[in-house]
């Protein structure tokens, strides 16, 4: 399966969410406990306060709402594939609209660094021909580039004792054994989720100090 027709798969399954709902954690397909849960573990990446923060994947903002709840000042910037999203981003976020941008780093050349750079559970729907596991590690790799301290990601796991039919779920051990070709100061958790896990990366480690 070619990336432009995983791409147009992924943009019909959320736009469809997005038009079918009002609930705004269902319109990114994730239930309000999962959402919160993520949101807490995207935040123990590093303090944000007074950094850049690119949110890949951003959906309609969510993360930003959690980041102004918790009093964490920061210079936001949300970028997703699907122009839908962006623009009830904006539209729920008036005085940030700005910060709300259509980008996909995967295709285009989009090189601005940024301090931290986060993606909250993206690609879990089923593609083709092992196309998951290969999107998300170029994802992985190109948030790593993207960031000048640390990156973090959320994914579904197949460690998982109920999963769904409709969800992918990646083998933790196949994502760390791919990172540590580019980063070993790793850290990973299981803790939060029975069906999630999260994957830190960092720029310095102990010999760069």
């Amino acid at each position: 399966m070619e990336y432009r027709k995983v791409k147009e798969k992924n943009l019909e399954y959320f736009s469809g969410l997005l038009n079918e709902s009002e609930d705004q954690h269902h319109m990114v397909a994730q239930s309000r406990i999962s959402h919160l849960k993520r949101f807490e573990k995207i935040i123990e990446l590093a303090d944000f306060n007074g950094k850049t923060l690119l949110d890949v994947g951003c959906g309609i903002g969510g993360l930003l709402d959690f980041l102004k709840e918790r009093n964490i000042k920061c210079q936001y910037t949300g970028i997703d594939i699907n122009p839908q999203m962006i623009e009830k981003a904006k539209e729920l976020h008036q005085e940030s609209k700005n910060d709300f941008l259509v980008v996909d780093i995967l295709e285009e050349d989009y090189n601005i660094k940024y301090d931290y750079v986060v993606s909250n559970g993206p690609l879990n729907l089923i593609f083709e021909d092992g196309m998951n596991m290969d999107i998300t590690m170029k994802m992985i790799r190109k948030m790593y580039e993207l960031c000048k301290s640390g990156m973090m990601i959320t994914m579904t796991s197949s460690l998982t004792r109920k999963p769904n039919p409709q969800t992918f779920y990646y083998n933790p051990v196949d994502i760390l054994g791919k990172t540590f070709e580019f980063c070993t100061n790793v850290r990973w958790d299981h803790t939060y989720l029975p069906h999630d896990f999260a994957l830190f990366c960092y720029r310095k480690d102990l010999y760069d100090f």
